[in-house]
């Protein structure tokens, strides 16, 4: 279940390690804030 996310994550450019530790921290359940795409515009800021 985990692979479609971590190609999602190499689609998009993002580090899957890094990835994986902002989602094992998220504390609300945003579910957008899952997406790799989404994490790469908040990484980048």
């Amino acid at each position: 279940m985990i692979y479609p996310f971590l190609a999602i994550c190499k689609k998009h450019e993002v580090n899957p390690y890094q990835w994986l530790r902002h989602i094992m921290s998220i504390t609300h359940k945003d579910l957008r804030d899952i997406y790799p795409q989404n994490f790469k515009d908040k990484s980048n800021l």
